[in-house]
């Protein structure tokens, strides 16, 4: 019965292993190539035979590269064997790490394996007394020799370094230290595969294998007279060649099992047990001395004990197996040894490299954004990767980007801030403020994207560039802010409820607590408008307002005006009596009181149905203009003097609303008389004491894209389209009582690639009637699907337009709530569906008369 221990580097071993005494141990290693024609690997098969006993039952393989061992301190025998890279059951495995082989390639993989593999054997060969070398064949492999020869130029490099390691170990045997190795391992060789001779024959043919071998290895300089010199040495007297005898029966085979398990003497004993065990007993006995020549001096060979040995294993196989290979010369000349492969690919990528860092140079801005940066990096990378070879690429690859990247930041880089419409800044980086955190070198500009939109006035009647906005200040309020100066400056505006600071010191609101369930809307007490800071209409003495006593004769012309206007061709919409509106009652501008509102906080966005009472925004991103008169608007000739209209859609559609006047008076509750007006169907007669007449009012809604291009809605989601004559045929009856859409696809004809520009709702023109009423808009624009807000002016009640008068509304250039900024669809084909102007924008009130 065996007593022994199996073991694995680096997994400490147990000391309950070791004897009472401790043995001096003699070390055998198997080291070489292996087929896959045997189920176990033959470093195994070696091993099982010499015990006659299964040690190692299976060969497989956890790892790329390993040591195992066995520990027979019954016959001070420890034997080890490795698998490595030069095993074929190794190649096999590397299937596994497919997604390493394809990122990194098979070459850099592969050296990486043979570097770590080489070093195991090197280890073998400084911790061992024999060295057994498979063969996979009945040839000696020549590939040996180079291996040999690089294993010792390592060794005699790394020599002082292994002393160091050996310096800690406790107990170590003074000529173990000197040398560095136990002693100049003998080597002996096992060919998996027999010669195709006779019995008879095959020692005469193993005798010939050894001196062939020894006069190559002698050649080769592998081996030399003194052995202590050497990697190895061979025998002088004995034989070193085994090769692997042919597969017995199974009967026979049982039947030297049982014979060697009883002890019973047996006259064909096992030839590798007997091969091997003649090297054993004589380095237990007396020790190798294998020099050859006369003034050679004695061999130097250690038996150490088995803790010894251990203890000193452990720590030399630490230091081979994680000393980086960039460290010591030793590591460093077996690196660029075995990697000849990858020393080419480095001088060739080293070569080619700044050619691709030129290619990258060539033709460049002063500074130029990540996207350009990133397609001369590929071109560069391309370059690189089609002249440099090898597993080196990927790394000049990382070399040149990160040489790239370092070129483009050094003063090159572009800004890249997106503006509200999402185009970069092509500004150099920079601070906008020179309070700003950062770099305090870099210089202080404003955002720029070098795109311009041309954009029409509050009023229409003027047309710029505007610059790429990129913030809703300028957007909504800035720009046209420094073009009314030189167009609709003098023009009378209607003041928007804006934030009034009472100090200095004022803060935007904080609405992270603002419930999404308020709603804007507040009592009729509380309207926002004071005498100072709101005109709803011209002054009395230019436009004066109509009294009751003429308001007969005003709605008898105004009926004579719409008929005389329908015999010149224009059509009117019949009104059914199913379809007639009630307006009852007088509308008075209150008095307002502004002490409900913040002085000390503002809104930081617009105003929209959710947002809190009592806090206003800064500026106000609408506009209400009043151009004149009403007589300005000609139904024949169009908006003459309005530029950039489309052909046919410059012209406001009609909206007639037949009106019963009834002369009925009464007197309120505040002692004024009170005028009931109402709508009555065509062609009715009315009761006594009744005035029946038409109000015709003109009503477009334009839209307008960046070019510049501007045109009016016949419908919701149509262009409108005159005649030849300026006949227009269409009514405002589909505009007033629907929603319309917030954004069309522009019809104009100059599209880059075909694909349409979206035009935006930008106004909305009103012409006035000379009538007893007012008319009243009051905007919710709902600009993207919900969630999305409603946005509203700030106003509590319709704003009402003096009467005789061409009003214009602008709209928001961008909307913006608490969560983000809303613009413009990025597809055309569902532009008509992100947002909307909801309906019930225009509505008519009786005109009050004190």
């Amino acid at each position: 019965m065996l007593y022994g221990k199996k073991f694995r580097f680096p997994d400490k071993i147990d000391d309950r292993i070791f004897p009472t005494v401790d043995p001096n141990v003699t070390v055998v290693s198997f080291i070489g190539k292996t087929n896959l024609v045997n189920q176990l690997p033959t470093k195994i098969s070696c091993i099982n035979d010499y015990f006659k006993h299964p040690i190692f039952h299976s060969g497989e393989i956890n790892e790329e590269s390993s040591i195992e061992g066995y520990f027979c301190s019954k016959k001070k025998v420890l034997f080890l064997y490795s698998y490595n890279i030069y095993d074929t059951n190794t190649l096999v495995m590397l299937d596994k790490h497919e997604d390493t082989l394809f990122e990194k390639g098979f070459l850099h993989y592969f050296s990486n394996l043979r570097d770590t593999s080489t070093r195991h054997l090197l280890f073998l060969f400084l911790v061992s007394h024999i060295c057994v070398v498979t063969n996979a064949s009945s040839s000696f492999d020549l590939n040996y020799i180079q291996l040999f020869k690089t294993l010792d130029s390592v060794r005699t490099k790394l020599q002082g370094s292994v002393a160091e390691v050996l310096k800690t170990v406790p107990g170590l045997p003074k000529d173990w230290l000197t040398l560095g190795r136990l002693c100049s391992p003998r080597v002996l060789f096992y060919f998996e595969q027999r010669p195709p001779v006779l019995d008879e024959n095959l020692k005469s043919l193993q005798h010939l294998m050894e001196d062939q071998i020894y006069r190559l290895l002698r050649k080769c300089r592998v081996i030399t007279n003194v052995c202590t010199n050497s990697l190895f040495a061979i025998p002088c007297n004995q034989e070193f060649v085994f090769f692997k005898p042919m597969q017995q029966d199974r009967f026979t085979f049982l039947l030297e099992l049982l014979n060697d398990t009883f002890e019973i003497g047996n006259e064909s004993p096992s030839d590798f047990h007997e091969f091997l065990s003649q090297h054993i007993t004589l380095a237990q006995t007396e020790g190798f001395s294998d020099n050859v020549g006369r003034h050679v001096g004695p061999s130097i060979f250690v038996l150490p004990p088995a803790r010894v040995w251990f203890d000193a294993a452990f720590k030399l196989f630490d230091f081979f197996t994680n000393s980086p290979a960039n460290g010591l010369k030793g590591f460093q000349l077996l690196h660029s040894i075995l990697d000849v492969e990858g020393q080419f690919s480095e001088a060739r990528c080293l070569k080619v490299l700044p050619l691709a860092l030129a290619a990258y140079q060539e033709n460049l801005p002063s500074h130029y954004s990540s996207q350009y940066h990133e397609n001369k990096k590929t071109q560069a990378k391309a370059l690189l990767s089609s002249h440099g070879r090898g597993p080196a690429v990927q790394k000049f690859l990382g070399r040149l980007d990160t040489e790239c990247d370092r070129f483009w930041r050094n003063g090159r880089r572009m800004c890249e801030f997106p503006s509200i419409i999402g185009n970069p800044c092509i500004q150099p980086v920079h601070r906008v403020h020179a309070e700003e955190n950062g770099d305090s070198k870099l210089p202080v500009l404003p955002h720029m994207s070098g795109v311009r939109y041309v954009s029409a006035c509050s009023c229409g009647r003027r047309q710029a560039n505007r610059e790429d906005p990129y913030d809703v200040e300028y957007a909504n309020y800035g720009f046209y802010r420094l073009i009314e100066e030189e167009c609709c400056g003098r023009l009378r505006h209607v003041t928007f409820p804006i934030f009034k600071p009472s100090s200095d010191h004022f803060e935007p609101a904080n609405l992270k607590g603002a419930s999404k369930s308020l709603h804007f809307a507040r009592d009729v007490e509380k309207l926002i408008t004071g005498t100072e800071d709101l005109s709803l209409g011209p002054d009395e003495n230019e436009f004066p307002a109509l009294s009751v006593d003429h308001l007969s004769q005003v709605a008898a012309d105004d009926h004579e005006e719409s008929q005389t206007s329908l015999g010149k061709g224009e059509a009117t919409e019949a009104v059914d009596e199913d379809n007639i509106m009630e307006i009852a009652g007088t509308h008075e501008l209150p008095a307002v009181s502004t002490w409900d509102f913040s002085t000390t906080e503002y809104l930081p966005c617009m105003v929209h149905v959710n947002s809190p009472p009592g806090i206003l925004p800064r500026y106000s991103s609408w506009s209400l203009v009043c151009l004149g008169s009403s007589s300005l608007y000609s139904h024949n000739a169009g908006l003459s003097d309005q530029p950039g209209f489309l052909a046919g859609s410059g012209f406001l559609l009609p909206w007639d609303i037949p009106v019963r006047l009834q002369h009925n008076e009464s007197s309120g509750l505040d002692g004024r008389r009170t005028h009931n007006l109402g709508y009555s169907g065509k062609g009715k007669r009315g009761k006594q004491g009744q005035h029946e007449f038409t109000v015709k009012i003109f009503i477009g809604v334009e839209y307008e894209c960046p070019r510049g291009h501007r045109f009016m809605s016949s419908s919701p989601g149509r262009i409108l389209k005159a005649t030849g004559a300026g006949l227009v045929k269409d009514s405002a009856q589909l505009i007033t009582q629907n929603d319309v859409p917030l954004y069309l696809p522009c019809p104009c004809p100059y599209n880059r690639g075909g694909k349409a520009l979206i035009a935006q709702l930008m106004r909305l023109h009103v012409v006035t009637p000379k009538a007893a009423v007012h008319v009243t808009i009051d905007p919710k624009v709902r600009p993207a699907p919900p969630p999305c807000p409603e946005f509203v002016t700030g106003f509590t009640e319709p704003i009402q337009l003096s009467p005789s008068s061409y009003w214009i509304l602008r709209f928001p250039y961008v909307y913006e709530d608490e969560n983000q900024i809303y613009t413009h669809p990025k597809e055309n084909a569902r532009a008509a569906q992100h947002g909307y102007l909801l309906k019930g924008t225009c509505g008519v009130m009786e005109l009050a008369n004190e």
